[in-house]
């Protein structure tokens, strides 16, 4: 949906501080449970800026997808910024009314910055490195939830032909984003 995000985070009037990045490759990383929550998203390049819910897992297994079209998730069984395995965040690309939170997320390129911030207001930087479309129906699961050595986010929504019967799209875009600081 167009227009001003209702779950916006207001700009910062000072620079708040950073979340520790994680110790080189190979070296130890934080365990997940040991660093803040992520609370809210910011991507500069597409004008996104959204207060973070918490998604689980759907009854099939499936990770659950937020159920407003202008909100973006959390998975919370995944990582968070500052500790090992990648920070998931879902959010839809469309509605019946228009565009959603990630309408423009496939216009994302290498480089561009996306800012997590966690609880207690530090806040973790990313450059995007690449995106990936694939099939539904062959959703990487363990590349994109998987446990990783590096602290990396990865944006996922929907995008590919429109099935109708379904009411669903028949593809997925991942953007993956390395951290940066």
């Amino acid at each position: 949906m167009a227009g001003a995000p209702s779950g916006s985070v207001a700009p910062a009037t000072s620079s708040p501080p950073a979340v520790p990045a994680p110790a080189a490759v190979g070296a130890a990383v934080l365990d997940p449970a040991a660093v803040p929550e992520p609370a809210s998203l910011s991507i500069p390049a597409i004008g996104v800026r959204r207060d973070l819910i918490d998604l689980g897992l759907a009854g099939d297994g499936t990770a659950e997808v937020p159920t407003e079209f202008d909100d973006v998730g959390w998975f919370t069984g995944g990582g968070r910024p500052g500790s090992r395995g990648p920070t998931v965040l879902l959010g839809h690309v469309d509605s019946t009314a228009g565009p959603a939170v990630f309408a423009d997320l496939r216009s994302l390129v290498p480089g561009d910055v996306v800012e997590v911030t966690v609880a207690g207001g530090a806040v973790a930087r990313y450059a995007v490195t690449g995106s990936e479309q694939v099939p539904k129906d062959e959703f990487p699961t363990a590349a994109v939830f998987g446990a990783t050595t590096e602290d990396v986010l990865r944006l996922v929504t929907c995008t590919g032909d429109f099935d109708r019967g379904a009411r669903s799209y028949v593809d997925n875009l991942v953007v993956t984003a390395e951290r940066v600081g």
